[in-house]
């Protein structure tokens, strides 16, 4: 009777053990999964910033070039002026 007894207890100990470590397994799963949704959004995001990040590069060049641009020309409307005054 005895044996039986602790036989009974050591299958219930196991099995509640068991549940507890499924229990467990779940848990990290389910926050594994939550951690790969956040890597993915901070992906997300930053590949979104590193796109603004060379819209504005682009941006500040063209302005750049049309700045330059328009600096030519004034010079060379200056010189054109100058030019003229000396005729």
């Amino acid at each position: 009777q005895g044996l039986a007894a602790e036989l009974r207890s050591l299958r219930a100990r196991a099995e509640e053990a068991a549940l507890s470590h499924e229990r467990e397994a779940r848990t990290l799963r389910d926050q594994a999964t939550a951690a790969a949704k956040q890597r993915d959004s901070a992906l997300r995001e930053a590949e979104e910033a590193r796109a603004q990040l060379r819209a504005g590069a682009e941006a500040r060049a063209a302005a750049r070039r049309e700045l330059l641009e328009a600096q030519r020309e004034a010079r060379d409307g200056r010189e054109g002026r100058d030019t003229e005054r000396r005729r």
